[in-house]
C-alpha cells in the first residue's frame, strides 16, 4: 500500500513538473533551456550540497539591508533581507518555511543547476528597479547554521546568491520555474499575496 502510495505521488509530482516545464521552455521569452542534464548524485558532491543537511524555502517581509563589501568601492552595495540572527534564520521573521523532503531537493536542484540560457539564442535579460525579496531557497548545515541562500524577488526576477555559489544562469525561465516550485509547495507570500 505505502509503495503504491509513493508511487502515485511520484507520478503526479513529475506530470506536474514535465506539463509546468513545458509550458516555460515554449515561452519565447523566457530563453531557456536545459542545457546541462548533471545527476543529483554528482550535484550533491558540490558546495553547497555537499555541506547540506536541510533545504528550506521561505517567504519573509521584505525589509531593505544594505551591506557594503569591505575594501570595495562605496558601488558595490549588496541587498540582504534574507531575516537571520547571526548565521541562522530569524523564525520570527519568517512568514513561511517549508523543510524539503529529498524528492523536492532533487527537483529544485535540477532546475537550478540545468538551466540557463539557451545557448542557441541571443540573450535576453529582463531587467526591474523594483527587488524587493519576499522569498528565499535557504541551505543549512547540521546545526541549522546558514551555508549559502538564495534571495529572490519574484516581482523583477532579481536575484542574489550570498556566498556566490555557481547555480548557472538565471535566465527568465529558470526564475519562473522556482516560482512555480514555491507555488507547488504551497507557499503564498511574495508570489499569490504580498
Amino acid at each position: 500500500m505505502k509503495l503504491t502510495i509513493l508511487l502515485l505521488l511520484l507520478t503526479s509530482c513529475t506530470f506536474y513538473s514535465q506539463n509546468n516545464l513545458d509550458s516555460i521552455l515554449k515561452n519565447p521569452e523566457y530563453n531557456c533551456k536545459k542545457t546541462k542534464n548533471t545527476s543529483f548524485e554528482k550535484l550533491a558532491l558540490t558546495f553547497p550540497l555537499n555541506k547540506t543537511t536541510k533545504v528550506q524555502i521561505v517567504s519573509f517581509e521584505y525589509k531593505n539591508v544594505m551591506i557594503i563589501e569591505e575594501g570595495k568601492e562605496d558601488k558595490q552595495i549588496l541587498i540582504d533581507s534574507l531575516p537571520r540572527i547571526g548565521n541562522k534564520l530569524d523564525y520570527k521573521n519568517i512568514k513561511e518555511c517549508k523543510n524539503l523532503e529529498l524528492i523536492n531537493i532533487i527537483e529544485l536542484s535540477d532546475i537550478l543547476y540545468n538551466f540557463n540560457y539557451n545557448p542557441k539564442k541571443d540573450k535576453t535579460i529582463s531587467v526591474a528597479s523594483c527587488y524587493m525579496p519576499r522569498n528565499a531557497i535557504v541551505f543549512l548545515d547540521s546545526e541549522e547554521n546558514i551555508i549559502e541562500f538564495i534571495e529572490i524577488c519574484f516581482e523583477c526576477g532579481g536575484h542574489y546568491v550570498f556566498r556566490e555559489s555557481n547555480f548557472g544562469e538565471f535566465c527568465d525561465g529558470k526564475i519562473q520555474l522556482i516560482k512555480n516550485f514555491f507555488i507547488a509547495m504551497q507557499m503564498k507570500y511574495g508570489l499569490i499575496e504580498k
